[in-house]
This record gives structure tokens, C-alpha cells and sequence, in this order.
């Protein structure tokens, strides 16, 4: 049998697919937890066929504009007479869910992991055929070149050929852009370059506060060294340096300057103003929900008026009659 994909084939049905930054987050994760869970098994989870991960993809289709925003994992059961199956039950009440939260978001298609589309892959797209007629498919290659410019990411349309006189579901790949909010620029960016506590990398306030931390650290350092060297001076287990006992008083002098009024008096001054900027954010807030709170009480009081004013005239001209 062909491969349902050449490799060269290019999408020309014309639609304009905008990827959201949040959904390769969520499919590199699936990976990462995959490939973790199963190092974690061992050889003991051989028995549950090939490893690799399937999920939905939702979002928004107006005529050819395809905007995907977000996506949830999928479970499945392999067999080697069926091959991978996915979860129908589960994916319908996951779909139902996600319709409650985002009624506006629709199911676009799935997404895998692979070089390119197999048969397998065909499989399941077949199996999401059922539930979208005309679905995404987005692949993601765990192999990662080093020296690629772009996104180890495919997206793939299915199309119709005919072959030996009937027709054959295969893939063609199509274009996509990258497209992201400011609120999800800067939630992206503190959760993706997050990085663990053995790690130098991350966020730009995670790399502040370890910056600051490692700073109080280090000063804690040095002044403990300096305790410990006066100490031994004045136990005679260590010579006296006068140069070094001189810029250890000159370091001490600058003490008494944080303690003094003038510091206090600036301190609390700038405390005060912190804590003033954030009551007045607060009561601004709260004057604004008030604000909505009361335009939608009106609303239903001129409906209930309006309401009472349509019987009332109705009941008079009834009357009259």
C-alpha cells in the first residue's frame, strides 16, 4: 500500500491555519510525560505495544481562517489486529466538557508525534473522520534537528485520490502561522522558560529573584568570613593585619547608616506609597464591578418596567373595548 504522504505534497484548498503557542506547549508536554512514564516502567510495559501519544485540537473556523487555541490528551488501547483505537467514549465527554467552558471553540482535529504520516496515523485520522469531517492532523518530530531554523511541527490536511479506480484518503501538508496574545505572551513565557532548581534559566522574574537571592547568599558569605577572621585575631590564632582590620571598620561604619531616622523615614515613606497604589487599585475595582453590578440592575428594572407598562396599555384598550 502507497504512503498516505510523499513528503512534497502541498495543501491547496487555501485555508489560513494560526497556531496558538499554548497547544505546542501541551503536545511538547505530552511527549516529555510519555517518554518520562515510560523510562520510569522499564521493559515491563512492552506488553502495551508501540509508545506514542494522540490528542484533540480546538478552536475557532471562520470560512478558510483556522484558528487553533488550545487541546486536551486522548487516551487509546493498541492491539496488533486493530492497531490504535482511540477512547470514543472518553473523547465525547471531554469534547462536551470543553463545549460548557468554551462554547465558542469547536473540535478542529488531533494531534501525534512521528517524522512523518503512516498508515497507523491514517488509521486514526479515519476514527477522528467520525466526530469532524474534514480534520487537522499536527505532527510533531521528537527528533529534533540542531541546526534547523524552523518548528519541528507539520500540519496536514486529508484529501481524496484516486487510485486504481477508487478513492484513497491521503495527507497533504499545509502552512500555519504563529499567533499570540499579549496575556498569553507573558503566561507563556513565565511557564515554558520556568526551569528547575538545578538550572541558571528562566523567567524573567524567576531570574530576578534568584539573581537577588544569590546576592543575599553571597554577602551572608562574606560577612561570616569576616566574623571569623576578627575572631581569630582576638584569640591570637591569626596575625594582626592592621590594612585588614581598617577596611573591615570601614565596612562596619556604613552599618549605622541603615539604621538611622532619615533611612527609616524614607523607607516607610516609600512603604507607604506602595501600599497606597495598591488600596487605590483595589478600590478601583471594586468601584468597577459596583459600576457593572448597577448597569445591569437598571437594565432589568427598565425590562420589568417596560414590561408592566405593555400589560397596563393592554389591559386599558381591553377595557375600553
Amino acid at each position: 500500500m502507497a504512503s498516505p504522504y510523499d513528503g512534497v505534497r502541498e495543501s491547496t484548498s487555501g485555508f489560513i491555519v494560526t497556531l496558538h503557542p499554548l497547544v505546542i506547549l501541551n503536545l511538547s508536554d505530552h511527549f516529555t510525560r510519555m517518554r518520562m512514564q515510560s523510562q520510569d516502567k522499564g521493559s515491563s510495559s512492552s506488553s502495551a505495544g508501540p509508545k506514542t501519544i494522540f490528542g484533540a485540537i480546538i478552536g475557532t473556523q471562520s470560512g478558510r481562517e483556522i484558528e487553533i487555541f488550545n487541546s486536551y490528551e486522548l487516551p487509546y488501547t493498541f492491539s496488533n489486529e486493530k492497531g490504535f483505537v482511540i477512547n470514543n467514549e472518553y473523547f465525547l465527554t471531554k469534547q462536551e466538557k470543553f463545549r460548557e467552558v468554551f462554547p465558542k471553540y469547536d473540535l478542529l482535529g488531533w494531534y501525534s508525534v512521528g517524522a512523518q504520516p503512516t498508515e497507523a496515523d491514517l488509521a486514526v485520522h479515519k476514527q477522528i473522520l467520525e466526530h469532524n469531517e474534514s480534520p487537522l492532523f499536527i505532527q510533531l518530530n521528537p527528533i529534533i534537528n540542531p541546526v534547523a531554523k524552523e518548528l519541528p511541527l507539520a500540519v496536514y490536511e486529508s484529501v481524496v485520490d484516486l487510485d486504481n479506480g477508487g478513492n484513497v484518503l491521503k495527507f497533504a501538508k499545509s502552512k500555519y502561522k504563529i499567533e499570540t496574545g499579549e496575556a498569553e505572551r507573558i503566561a507563556l513565557d513565565h511557564v515554558a522558560r520556568v526551569s528547575n532548581a538545578e538550572t541558571d534559566r528562566g523567567s524573567s522574574l524567576v531570574a530576578n529573584l534568584t539573581g537577588q537571592r544569590n546576592a543575599i547568599k553571597m554577602l551572608h558569605a562574606r560577612v561570616q568570613i569576616l566574623r571569623a577572621y576578627v575572631r581569630d585575631v582576638d584569640n591570637g590564632i591569626l596575625p594582626r593585619d592592621h590594612e585588614l582590620l581598617r577596611q573591615i571598620s570601614a565596612v562596619c561604619q556604613r552599618l549605622p547608616t541603615m539604621n538611622s531616622l532619615e533611612y527609616r523615614q524614607e523607607f516607610l515613606s516609600d512603604y507607604n506609597d506602595i501600599l497606597l497604589g495598591t488600596y487605590l487599585a483595589s478600590i478601583t475595582k471594586g468601584t468597577h464591578a459596583m459600576n457593572e453590578l448597577v448597569e445591569k440592575i437598571n437594565v432589568v428594572s427598565s425590562e420589568r418596567k417596560a414590561g408592566k407598562a405593555s400589560r397596563a396599555m393592554s389591559g386599558m384598550s381591553s377595557f375600553m373595548v
